[in-house]
């Protein structure tokens, strides 16, 4: 892995930040991209919610945010393998929000990467001043991915419908008070 790449390094995996190239090469598959990483190969590839339509959607979200690229798509690598993405859906809101989200391949399932790979999320977000609440979203059906958020300390805080995917639930954490008492 190249040392001047924007990284974030946890007990068992670390993060790379992806760039348009990395977007480019993922395009031609696990394989590519990991080459790109100078990692091994993912032991399949892509993870669910990361498609075309996905990378195309980060690549937009990097052109019109291109001074916080640390808010978008970052790669989660284990024992030097590609295993997963997570990232944010943007900088934080006027609000003081940003959302994060991750997907492990399914091979990598239950080893601890999600839980990991979202903590330095949150880690980073809290960093920012700008940031108060780390939100997720999941569906009702994903018991894991909720797992992963209780793990991670954030509180069901309700849901909503949505036309395409239904039901969705919301899921928060608030920005450790520094206040004593508080």
């Amino acid at each position: 892995m190249a040392g001047s790449m924007l990284m974030e390094r946890g007990q068992v995996i670390s993060l790379i930040c992806a760039t348009p190239d990395m977007l480019d090469a993922e395009d031609a598959g696990g394989g590519a991209i990991a080459m790109r990483l100078g990692v091994k190969p993912p032991l399949s590839w892509p993870p669910e919610h990361n498609d075309t339509a996905t990378r195309a959607w980060m690549r937009r979200l990097l052109t019109e945010t291109p001074d916080e690229p640390g808010y978008v798509c970052w790669y989660m690598i284990a024992q030097n393998r590609l295993v997963g993405i997570c990232g944010f859906k943007g900088p934080p809101t006027d609000k003081g929000e940003v959302e994060i989200g991750y997907s492990v391949v399914e091979a990598e399932h239950r080893k601890g990467y999600g839980v990991e790979a979202a903590g330095l999320l949150v880690a980073r977000a809290f960093r920012d001043p700008r940031v108060d609440v780390v939100t997720a979203e999941t569906l009702p059906r994903l018991i894991a991915s909720q797992k992963v958020l209780a793990r991670c300390g954030f509180t069901h805080v309700g849901g909503y419908i949505d036309a395409e995917d239904g039901q969705i639930m919301r899921f928060e954490m608030r920005r450790p008070s520094e206040r004593p008492g508080a």
